[in-house]
């Protein structure tokens, strides 16, 4: 969406700029998906003369890679053998372009990263508290027709004591649990690299702060909700990010912010004053109401403002600069 879009790339550069790097830099995007926040990103860095930029993808699917490239690049490239990155190229706009299999492959230097609905997509870890209290891992198996079905562990096994947190087993209360171990693993990566080589994270999702007490696992096809485990990769599975969960991971050695709901940290960056900008362009009465439209499922309830989340990390390296400004822009505290 135009909105996201605009105001994401408005914060990218705002902070490139306050943490005082001006050598070169890599803007770096985990599950890109069709490649549109890039295009759209890159298109306006282009225009605002933003230069000595790169782009790096971290993308699995082949499938998916080529799309990225067909809508990103002039011309089709090759894969890749013997190098960190598995394909190259130049955008449209100019900038460096590389894909990438894991975030580790990242070159190490000063890096900008990025994912909008990326963490959603995880695989994750699910639990259940019987009614003695003791916690089983939930299993997908066969049943008795060879189909598949959802078990839980006989007893606790090395995920239960390993993975529940102590508040979460001493809350009598929650009888339901599931986190992302790779959701953990990826915000473990990128602040490994902003705290060695310098940046900033950025992640847009819908989710949670810890607090959800029920399993959130669910899949769709055609935007209608099936089971999960019907029909395997015909649909959509997704879950909840667990931000309370990610931000316990990194929070003693980084400065996180958020998550805050959506709505709230785009009113902070200035989307009603964007708006009011975009109307005015607008020729006719439809698209002005499009554009009303596009920004209520942005902000409102019951679409995009509260159920989805935005976070962010910096190294400790900011904290005097932060700390002045009384958060970054779109987490400051008034």
């Amino acid at each position: 969406m135009l909105y996201f879009n605009e105001l994401q790339l408005l914060y990218l550069v705002l902070f490139q700029v306050l943490s005082g790097h001006s050598e070169e830099w890599q803007l770096v995007e985990n599950g890109p998906g069709t490649g549109q926040l890039m295009c759209d990103i890159t298109r306006t860095l282009r225009r605002l003369k933003v230069t000595k930029g790169s782009v790096h993808l971290v993308e699995t699917s082949d499938a998916l890679l080529d799309q990225q490239e067909s809508l990103l690049c002039e011309h089709p490239s090759q894969f890749i053998d013997g190098k960190s990155y598995v394909r190259c190229n130049v955008t449209k706009n100019g900038f460096p372009i590389y894909w990438y299999r894991n975030v580790d492959d990242i070159p190490a230097q000063f890096s900008i990263f990025i994912s909008n609905e990326f963490l959603d997509a995880l695989p994750v870890n699910q639990f259940k508290r019987d009614d003695e209290g003791k916690w089983h891992e939930v299993y997908v198996n066969l049943n008795k027709d060879d189909k598949l079905c959802f078990m839980l562990s006989k007893s606790e096994n090395l995920h239960t004591f390993g993975l529940l947190p102590k508040k979460i087993r001493e809350d009598l209360s929650i009888k339901e649990w599931e986190i992302s171990i790779d959701a953990g693993t990826y915000v473990n990566q990128v602040t490994d690299s902003i705290t060695k080589f310098g940046g900033f994270v950025l992640i847009v999702d819908y989710g949670h702060n810890g607090t959800r007490k029920d399993l959130s696992l669910r899949a769709y096809k055609g935007h209608q909700i099936v089971h999960p485990l019907e029909n395997p990769g015909e649909h959509d599975i997704t879950a909840d990010v667990n931000f309370g969960y990610l931000k316990s991971l990194v929070e003693d050695r980084t400065l996180v912010f958020g998550p805050i709901e959506q709505r709230e940290f785009f009113a902070q960056m200035g989307i009603g004053l964007r708006l009011q900008r975009l109307l005015a362009c607008c020729k006719t009465e439809e698209d002005k109401q499009n554009l009303l439209k596009s920004c209520e499922i942005l902000l409102s309830e019951k679409g995009m403002g509260e159920r989805f989340k935005v976070m962010s990390i910096f190294p400790k390296t900011l904290e005097n600069i932060l700390s002045q400004r009384k958060g970054p822009a779109g987490f400051a505290v008034i």
